[in-house]
């Protein structure tokens, strides 16, 4: 008997059959192979491998994962992390842009309008194959031992797919669906396939993740993802390809894990300039229409990796081909998308569009058919992929069960009722217990919208436990250079005394004085923070620890200094919750003494 974890599914081989039957409209030859004509001298040469290398990684980055084309090539990866609680917590972001009225782009608010989304990914390191947990591991954030946080992982494309790609593995469909052999791989003798694969459809680009996914699984599959492959009992999730979805691709174009939040919600990725604290010229990041520029330069499709990566290492997430993504279009309603769904989505603009038009968050529909009942193609679309698996695979039922049980408790919000006393459990007990239909229905609806606003409240706090953190690392700071000062109007002090300069003297005694008010006052502020700490969760607190931490330490200047003025503030919250009191001078004085430490 065949074990069917490993065949592909119905589905993925009607969608080979049909592959094999519909191939690429107009792809570009993997090779130019001599005439007859052609003497011997004249025939071009098989590229060697270094040179093939460059033809799918033209712009290797530490970091590059990638999985085998057949034929010899490869699809490049990068990985975007999520800091989360687990598979069913996720981070809450925002798309496309706030436009004002008066700028270009307001009038069609409603199509890339700003809205609230939220992501998380599939793969923690565990699932991930030995090669790619060396190549990511040293990337990802040093995870505290109290925190409930881990990095949660997925992968897009860190190129579009090129001409030569989608010839590479749609040339596999007809095997891959009768079980032929494979064709044989001609020589690659030129690198004219490296330009984006556009002019094909939706569903084109579709056939060909499924066509991919199938090869992989054939021929590769110890190298694929596992979702849950660290877990104990059933095999978990096997990775496919797949089209990455619209928040995948604009978190991640937008820098994702790599970025500040205030630099993620802007129009455009940061393009630094080394020496310079001003973004560079996007002409330097992207292929777009630089005519009203005054270049005098025809826009056209470039190969791909000519222009420089985005934070996260994307090449051409903004110009050159504008690239599809996997939903359908959706309006925005009200910051939220509206609940009907059209066309395909496209994100990032193409070549021949303008610079005042790119930007991240911008999103197209597209039709998914023309006029004549045709597949819709056109010269400027293509797409990049990612990788996919089960969001619930066996292996992780118990985790995800045992995340959704803890969803929408009381006890989540406050360490004064204890998991046992959760009023929200008792009301489960009610429930299950009653004899009533029509009443176990009643409370059972009243308990889910308890739930579900138990959670928003949840997040709430979260939230304002991250800024609280912050902001007693910023008085922290405050009191740090009111010490400073301090010091400084002393020794001005002592000096106008050692000069025998009475009146200059009085002076400095009254600004020393008013900075002593000052300094204590500060203190106070942080004491109350301390108070106001103990009112989260240890767990919450310690997870926007490590979230703060990592914002933090994306500042050069001043984020090592605060966060050691954070991670001395939960320390004082964990003793404030114990003892309900603190000692200002004692708190001075270890203020004071870190903050020396984290001096340069």
């Amino acid at each position: 008997m065949s074990d069917s974890r490993f065949a592909p599914s119905a589905l993925i081989l009607a969608t080979l059959a049909l592959a094999a039957c519909s191939p690429a409209d107009e792809p570009p030859a993997a090779s130019t192979p001599a005439t007859p004509a052609q003497s011997e001298a004249e025939a071009p040469r098989e590229l060697d491998a270094e040179q093939l290398a460059r033809l799918d990684n033209p712009k290797p980055l530490p970091g590059d994962v990638s999985l085998p084309l057949p034929c010899g090539g490869e699809m490049l990866f990068r990985h975007v992390y999520v800091l989360t609680e687990g598979s069913l917590d996720d981070r809450e972001v925002s798309l496309g842009y706030p436009f004002s009225e008066g700028e270009a782009g307001y009038k069609q608010s409603f199509i890339s309008g700003y809205r609230r989304d939220f992501i998380n990914g599939q793969f923690s390191l565990q699932d991930l194959a030995p090669q790619w947990q060396k190549q990511i591991a040293e990337r990802l954030p040093k995870i505290d031992a109290g925190s409930p946080l881990k990095p949660m992982m997925y992968f897009i494309g860190k190129y579009e797919v090129t001409a030569r790609q989608y010839a590479q593995v749609m040339t596999q469909a007809q095997a891959l669906a009768s079980g032929e052999t494979a064709p044989d791989c001609a020589p690659v003798t030129s690198a004219a396939g490296r330009l984006p694969q556009v002019k094909l459809s939706r569903f084109e680009a579709e056939r060909f993740a499924a066509v991919y996914s199938a090869w992989l699984l054939a021929n590769h599959r110890d190298l694929l993802p596992v979702s849950g492959r660290g877990s104990k009992g059933e095999e978990g999730g096997a990775a496919f390809v797949r089209l990455p979805t619209e928040v995948e691709w604009e978190f991640a174009a937008r820098g994702g894990s790599q970025v500040s939040r205030q630099e993620l919600e802007a129009r455009l990725f940061p393009r630094p300039i080394e020496g310079s604290d001003d973004d560079g010229p996007l002409a330097n990041w992207a292929v777009f229409n630089q005519v009203a520029g005054g270049t005098g330069q025809a826009p056209r499709l470039m190969p791909i990796g000519t222009k420089q990566a985005n934070p996260l290492g994307l090449f051409d997430v903004i110009g050159n081909a504008a690239e599809m993504v996997q939903e359908s279009f959706q309006l925005v309603s009200a910051g939220r998308r509206q609940g009907t769904y059209g066309g395909f989505v496209v994100k990032g603009g193409n070549y021949l569009e303008g610079e005042g038009t790119l930007f991240t968050g911008m999103r197209r529909e597209y039709p998914l058919f023309g006029a004549d009942g045709s597949e819709q193609r056109n010269e400027t679309t293509g797409f990049r992929v990612a990788i996919g698996a089960l969001s619930a695979p066996r292996s992780r039922y118990d985790e995800l069960f045992a995340q959704w049980q803890k969803q929408g408790r009381l006890a989540g919000l406050t360490d004064d009722i204890d998991a046992a006393d959760d009023p929200t459990q008792r009301l489960d007990s009610i429930i299950a217990s009653a004899t009533d239909p029509r009443l176990q229905a009643e409370l059972g609806l009243v308990n889910e919208e308890l739930k579900r606003n138990v959670s928003l409240i949840a997040r709430q706090r979260e939230e304002a436990a991250g800024n609280l953190i912050q902001s007693a690392a910023l008085v922290a700071e405050t009191i740090n250079n009111y010490n400073i000062r301090l010091t400084n109007l002393r020794q001005s002090q002592r000096q106008a005394q050692q000069n025998n300069d009475a009146a200059s003297a009085q002076i400095f005694a009254g600004a020393i004085e008013n900075g002593t008010k000052a300094l204590n006052g500060a203190v106070a502020i942080y004491i109350d923070n301390m108070a106001s700490g103990t009112r989260y969760t240890n767990a919450v607190i310690q997870a926007q620890f490590q979230r703060i931490k990592e914002e933090l330490a994306r500042k050069p200047v001043i984020g090592n200094s605060l966060v050691n003025r954070a991670t001395l503030f939960v320390n004082h919250v964990a003793l404030y919750r114990t003892q309900q009191r603190a000692d200002p001078a004692e708190i001075l004085k270890q203020l004071l003494e870190t903050q020396a430490v984290a001096q340069p």
